[in-house]
């Protein structure tokens, strides 16, 4: 099974600025509801901080396997998932991670933290 991947830079955005969030010890993960969209597509992102070249690829291939795991019955949801690496990636647990990735769609919370402004109050 090979799921739909994300390969524009604006739809990696798009689900950072407008999606919900999932934090693991491994990895952070934003989901952005599409309903208009027929599946779900996945993106991998690690950056240079992550390690060489050689440790990105290798994180990348063990999020993209551990994915295919956790996420085969929500193929159908229209959504974007984007899965953004830490340095934590490559030492962690399999196991632990395919879990973190079948509860990131329940536990993803609303972009922006959660934190709630308070409207500006009117001098009296």
């Amino acid at each position: 099974m090979r799921l739909a991947r994300l390969t524009q830079r604006k739809d990696f955005l798009a689900a950072a600025e407008h999606g919900r969030r999932f934090r693991s010890s491994a990895f952070t993960v934003q989901v952005l509801d599409k309903p208009a969209q027929e599946g779900l597509r996945l993106g991998l992102t690690a950056s240079r901080k992550t390690g060489s070249a050689v440790v990105r690829n290798r994180i990348r291939r063990r999020l993209r396997a551990a994915a295919a795991l956790a996420l085969a019955e929500q193929i159908g949801k229209p959504c974007d998932l984007v899965i953004v690496a830490r340095p934590e990636t490559v030492q962690a647990d399999f196991t632990a991670m395919i879990a973190d990735l079948s509860v990131a769609f329940d536990r993803a919370r609303p972009a922006g933290g959660g934190k709630r402004r308070s409207a500006p109050r009117k001098a009296s």
